[in-house]
């Protein structure tokens, strides 16, 4: 896939030093970019959340065989987590590079993989021993967050967080913006998710979702992950 990832190389990477973060519009082509759309947001999701400080996970079957009492008693717990600014609540499914289907999803993971890809994000970031990028697809449905945090992780050797928006006529108002912050958590900006644009950031770079409004009338989708300086 051609993208200005790799055809505007230069401005990519001159946009990227300002502030070690970029958001690059039209990543891949826009038919691509819809077919994804429409893809992942058929596909069946585990919820992803944070209780008591433990990540785990649960499926909407899972979930649907509680009580309302006891679903209400799941919330608490992730809203407890989330009231200290720990934690997150949103719908995720991973991405694999031994998955050999050939859905759309694979295909422009297989791209994020590719090695002019990584070439061009090494170029970009200047991290040199980028070899992979790991990868997951995310909705972020009403209620959903992802509290403040950094995505420096020393195992997975993370270097460069990526975001790549898949959901059209996004409105601000709905939330689920990447907000940015400076290290005391003073805020400073936010990106709106934008149809077919993917934001580049430094991991050491503090950063939320924001909760995603009761009225958003459409789920946030994206495909989320880090480039990496470890193998998958």
């Amino acid at each position: 896939m051609q993208s200005p990832l790799t055809n505007d190389l230069n401005n990519v990477k001159d946009q990227f030093a300002n502030d070690r973060r970029v958001q690059i519009h039209k990543i891949i082509p826009n038919e691509v970019a819809t077919s994804l759309m429409h893809e992942v947001d058929q596909l069946d999701y585990e919820m992803a959340y944070t209780s008591s400080s433990q990540v785990s996970t649960i499926t909407k079957a899972q979930l649907a065989q509680k009580t309302p009492q006891e679903q209400q008693m799941f919330l608490n717990g992730i809203f407890k987590d989330a009231n200290k600014g720990i934690g997150f609540f949103y719908q995720r499914r991973g991405l694999s590079l031994s998955n050999t289907d050939q859905s759309v999803a694979q295909k422009v993971f297989q791209w994020l993989n590719s090695e002019a890809t990584l070439n061009a994000v090494r170029e970009v970031s200047g991290f040199d021993d980028i070899i992979a990028a790991s990868g997951q697809l995310t909705r972020y449905l009403p209620g959903h967050f992802l509290t403040r945090h950094k995505d420096v992780h020393e195992t997975e050797q993370r270097r460069i967080a990526y975001v790549l928006n898949i959901t059209e006529a996004w409105h601000p108002d709905w939330g689920g913006l990447l907000q940015f912050y400076q290290d005391d958590g003073t805020p400073r900006d936010a990106l709106t998710p934008s149809f077919n644009a993917m934001t580049l950031f430094d991991v050491k770079h503090v950063h939320a979702v924001t909760y995603v409004a009761p009225f958003a009338s459409k789920p946030r989708l994206a495909i989320s992950g880090w480039f990496r300086a470890s193998p998958l």
